[in-house]
């Protein structure tokens, strides 16, 4: 792992509009305690599949954390 690589980031959605479900926007993380953190601001029950999907980067690429 190279210092400073992104190796976290949760995927945000839209929650209204007729964008509703797509992709808003991604943050990084450098930890996954700073993703945690962020994910449990942003997490609401009532929001069911629209909450935000964690992700972690192995081997350069993308996989999506199950449990989140």
């Amino acid at each position: 792992m190279h210092l400073g690589e992104i190796m976290y980031k949760l995927r945000i959605y839209n929650l209204t509009g007729a964008d509703k479900g797509n992709l808003n926007h991604e943050e990084k993380f450098d930890t996954k305690e700073q993703m945690d953190k962020r994910y449990n601001e942003l997490f609401k029950v009532n929001l069911y599949s629209l909450n935000p999907t964690a992700w972690e980067k192995i081997d350069g690429e993308w996989k999506r954390l199950e449990g989140y």
